[in-house]
């Protein structure tokens, strides 16, 4: 039987038409699901960044989901009638003590809780007025430093302690650490308050804006007595009268700036601020900036304060 000379041959390629070599270029569907599978491994490596860094519960905060406090603690008669709460985790001395900012209560510790538990025993609890706790006040700094103390003798837990604060907690830390300086081991500053520090450091360098950081101040210290429902006048004169020299102090804060200043002023200010932290107890302070983190540094980087910790526990044991 005659063949066509033109059929191609057994195992010949046939030739290719320019219609076959567009059909074989990438489409638009292959171009947008690769760009697609890479967005999609950029956030799961985000994400597992951030729990890795950060643990589970700072993370669901930090990508919006709502705080959730899983309530593990008991509540401890202070006095006849007066209960307040606390949770308890972890085993180890020194034992830390979180204390929380204004209005806030063992719930603002979540994210950071249980990392500590594994270093240490760790204590949070509710203030008078506060989450759990009885209604009511303790009146000043130096009230709530009373029934801290007898919180954790009434709960069982023995010093030495080692009080980490944010934001107002940190001034109570301060007023604590000096009326029960006998107890108190170290402190962990975080975002703090610390309106001494601010005026004695800060407000000389910023010129025209001094007064309105000052009317801002007493807003605060305003603010705070109505909250916490202390004494502002006898809260301020505690703070002040308050020592903590000897002690290790960390201090972990979110670096700021105000767009109106220059770049040299900021920077003037932020080392203002890190020599007033040095001089509460020369030569033992550590300051870490928490880069990406705003005032709710144990949401945004639960890494840092966990390091801080690590390394006063670390130094205490040595």
């Amino acid at each position: 039987m005659a063949t066509d000379r033109h059929a191609p041959a057994p195992h010949d390629e046939p030739p290719r038409r320019d219609s076959e070599h567009r059909a074989r270029r990438p489409t638009r569907r292959w171009w947008l699901t690769r760009i697609t599978l890479a967005i999609v491994a950029g956030l799961v490596i985000a994400v597992v960044g951030d729990l890795l860094r950060g643990g589970v519960t700072a993370t669901w905060l930090r990508y919006g989901g709502a705080l959730v406090y899983v309530a593990r603690g008991e509540r401890v008669e202070v006095r006849p009638g007066h209960a307040l709460y606390i949770d308890c985790r972890g085993s180890g001395t020194p034992t830390l003590v979180l204390e929380a900012g204004m209005g806030s209560d063992s719930a603002t510790w979540s994210p950071a809780h249980d990392q500590l538990g594994a270093i240490t025993r760790t204590c949070s609890y509710d203030r008078s007025g506060r989450g759990r706790s009885d209604g009511g006040s303790a009146g000043d700094m130096a009230g709530m430093s009373r029934e801290l103390s007898a919180l954790l003798a009434a709960a069982g837990e023995h010093p030495p302690y080692v009080i980490v604060g944010h934001s107002l907690g940190t001034v109570i830390a301060r007023v604590h650490a000096t009326l029960a300086a006998r107890d108190v081991a170290g402190l962990v500053l975080v975002d703090g308050f610390d309106p001494d520090i601010f005026d004695e450091r800060v407000l000389p360098i910023l010129g025209p804006l001094r007064n309105e950081y000052l009317n801002h101040t007493a807003g605060l210290w305003n603010l705070v007595a109505s909250v916490e429902g202390i004494d502002v006048e006898r809260s301020r004169a505690q703070l002040s009268e308050s020592r903590v020299v000897g002690l290790p102090v960390e201090v972990v804060i979110a670096p700021r700036v105000d767009a109106r200043l220059d770049a040299a002023t900021n920077d003037r200010i932020a080392a203002s601020v890190a020599a007033g932290y040095e001089q509460l107890s020369p030569g033992r302070v550590t300051l870490t900036l928490a880069w990406g983190a705003g005032h709710m540094v144990q949401f945004d980087r639960p890494d840092l304060v966990v390091e801080a910790v690590r390394r006063i526990v670390a130094a205490l044991r040595g």
